[in-house]
């Protein structure tokens, strides 16, 4: 049996959300805890087992500056957490939790690689899937902001207004 048209982008609003919804509770415990250079610090035992290029990079740079990565990981997870929730920006919100996710598996506990790999999954799938036209504000967006074709309203006037998915457009 075949999804209907409608299933499939709806599927994708439902994983973007709760994507979003996700990323801001991991901010939220972040915040709680105190943003400080311990989120950095902690990583230091297990950059062993990294690839010897990120080691490098995180010897030279990362651990040199651990306040500043560490709030550019709890600000990137708390805009990535928004951008998803609320439907704007997603594909360089995307982006973004992708790259907060590669790192997290370099130096991450091991426990939570499936963990972290199932978000950055669910990132590249928002990401490739358009997840922030339907129901969300890149609709509305203009398409240098949100990456998307459809940006700039589908309203009065848009190009797509009224388009059916699956429908041939034109050119």
């Amino acid at each position: 049996m075949q999804p209907s048209s409608a299933a499939i982008p709806f599927a994708l609003v439902l994983l973007r959300l709760g994507l979003g919804a996700l990323l801001l509770h991991e901010s939220s415990q972040l915040w709680a805890q105190g943003i400080g250079p311990w989120i950095v610090e902690e990583t230091a035992e297990r950059i062993v087992g990294a690839p010897e290029w990120y080691a490098t990079f995180a010897n030279k740079l990362v651990y040199r500056f651990p306040e500043l990565f560490a709030r550019l990981i709890a600000g990137g997870t708390l805009l990535g957490g928004v951008a998803l929730f609320i439907g704007a920006a997603v594909r360089p919100a995307c982006v973004g939790v992708v790259f907060l996710m590669a790192n997290a598996l370099m130096v991450g506990p091991r426990a939570e690689r499936e963990y972290i790999a199932l978000v950055g999954l669910a990132a590249v799938t928002c990401l490739l899937g358009n997840a922030g036209v339907r129901m969300g504000a890149d609709a509305w967006l203009p398409s240098w902001l949100s990456w998307t074709s459809a940006g700039g309203g589908r309203g009065k006037g848009s190009k797509n207004a009224g388009h059916k998915p699956g429908a041939p457009q034109d050119a």
